[in-house]
Parts: structure tokens; sequence; C-alpha cells
């Protein structure tokens, strides 16, 4: 078993990425945070919107669900909330379904391989997430890839020592898992810039503090409380937005967190 770490999802258009595979993919500031936070409220359904459009149109076809995303930070127009797993976090979400579209994490959704089974990857869900695609890979005999959002196309540090964080977690579980230079590189920069570090660093972090939103850093900076890992279950024909659904905690393996 394998585990390639890709610092980009435009680096998947230059190999040939297996439908095989197991897929974790991550913004930890914020939309895969906040994926998880929104399952933890008892979301029934979180749909990833590529586009605004594509979200909008949604809304108009299906009334009821709730409108969730940003660019840039900001809540778009006709949008009822933006992407806040403090905000999430304070709501009651049972049975509800979500729309949610971010300038980064839903669109690394879309970027692997249509077929392939997606996982939803952060900072809060590390060790749940990654005993979950252990399990799915020794399961399909398959290998594991971790896909960093980025930072609208350039490199995020937030993500890259996500990256590390969870493959540190990855090879503690299965220590016989094979591992590429992309791997040392996320082990070496999560070694190097811990939460407390990202916290003052990264840019995503100075721009969520800019405009007031610390509480979130909260959610996205603390490691393995949630054991709530959103899956990609398929893609709904009404709207082409993908369908996440929440593994049952139950289901991950007790004493890994």
């Amino acid at each position: 078993m394998q585990l390639r770490i890709y610092f980009n999802p435009a680096e998947l258009s230059y190999v040939e990425p297996s439908a095989n595979d197991i897929y974790i993919v991550i913004d930890a500031m914020r939309a895969t945070t906040t994926m998880t936070v929104m399952f933890e409220q008892g979301a029934k359904q979180v749909l990833a919107a590529h586009t605004l459009e594509q979200a909008l149109e949604s809304g108009r076809k299906i009334p009821g669900r709730l409108l969730c995303g940003e660019r840039h930070t900001q809540t778009p127009p006709g949008f009822d909330y933006g992407n806040s797993p403090a905000q999430f976090a304070q709501m009651d979400l049972a049975n509800r379904e979500l729309v949610l579209t971010t300038s980064n994490g839903t669109r690394a959704l879309f970027a692997c391989p249509e077929k392939s089974i997606r996982l939803a990857g952060c900072f809060y869900n590390g060790s749940a997430v990654t005993t979950r695609a252990l399990s799915l890979a020794r399961e399909r005999q398959s290998n594991i890839a971790i896909v960093c959002a980025a930072e609208y196309g350039y490199f995020a540090l937030e993500d890259s020592a996500c990256a590390g964080y969870l493959a540190q977690e990855l090879l503690r579980q299965y220590p016989k898992l094979t591992i590429h230079d992309s791997t040392y590189g996320a082990i070496t920069i999560a070694e190097n810039y811990p939460p407390d570090i990202l916290r003052q660093k990264a840019q995503s972090s100075l721009d969520l503090l800019a405009i007031g939103h610390d509480q979130d850093l909260n959610y996205c900076l603390t490691k393995s409380q949630s054991t709530a890992v959103p899956m990609v279950t398929g893609i709904e024909a009404e709207t082409d937005l993908l369908q996440l659904a929440c593994l049952a905690p139950e289901l991950v393996a007790p004493g890994t967190l």
C-alpha cells in the first residue's frame, strides 16, 4: 500500500490518478473542517458545488436546502451562511441538507477521479479520517492519496502541514505503508509548523484573523477531536452536485482517537 501527497489539485492533471485509490482532500481553513462540523451538528447531507452558479441553481431546483459558502472569505450574495465552522458548531442541523461551495476545498473534491472514494480530511478529524482511509484501502487493496486544496492555485502552508500530520497518523496506524518524497516533505512541514505557528504564519489564518474569525481557527487547528468523516457517496443527477454523507462515529475503530 502506497501513500502519495499532492500539494495542489492541479498536480493530478499531470498523472493518471487511479479511481480505485482512496483520496483524502484537505482544505483545513476551512471547507473540510466546516463539513466535519456540519455533520457533527446532525446534517443529513452536504452537497458540494463547483461554482456559485451551480449552488444557486440547485437552490432554485430544490428549495429548503441551506446555501453555504464563500469566495475570498466573504459570504456570496443570495447565500444563507458562509463557511464558518464556529458558526455551524452553534447550530442544530438535524436532518438538514446543506449546499457548500468554497474558493478551494469543494473544487479540490471535483479534481479527484469521478468514481473514486473521496474523504474530507482536516486536523479536526485527523485520526478518524486516516482510520477510515486505511480501512477502505485494505478492503479495496488500493493506495491512498492526500490532496491539498491549496490557496487559489498556490501552495498553502496549512494544508501541507495538515497533510504531514495525516501522513504521520497513517504511518502510526500502518507502519508498513510505502511513502514517497512528497510524504517526507509534508511531514517535515508538519514538524516545523505546528498549529500554534500556523496560526501566526499561514496566510489563510492571517486572512481569517483580519476579518474577526479567530474562533474558526480553534476548530481548524485542533487535532483529532471529531469522529465525523465526510465521504463523497455520488453525484446528484438533478443538480450535478457531489453528495457527501458521514461515516457513523461508531464505525470508527475504538481507541484510535
